[in-house]
């Protein structure tokens, strides 16, 4: 929770973005969504890409400082 927007993409899938803020929709298809500041944004993406890949803020201050993780899932 930051004042700040972020920039969150997902290497290897796309995704819908489903809610903002726990209000539902139904987003683009997309790889990158902009969290609002004091926001949430909720995703799906079907899980069809095995292995690891990469979740991060792309304000590379940010990710460096450690707004990143992995997603991690096998078929």
């Amino acid at each position: 929770m930051t004042m700040m927007a972020h920039p969150m993409h997902l290497h290897g899938h796309h995704f819908q973005v489903i809610g903002i803020n726990g209000r539902a929709l139904r987003g683009a298809v997309r790889d990158t969504i902009l969290v609002p500041p004091q926001g949430s944004v909720t995703i799906a993406f079907d899980a069809d890409n095995a292995g690891r890949w990469f979740f991060h803020c792309h304000n590379l201050f940010h990710r460096d400082v450690g707004m990143q993780t992995e997603i991690t899932y096998e078929v």
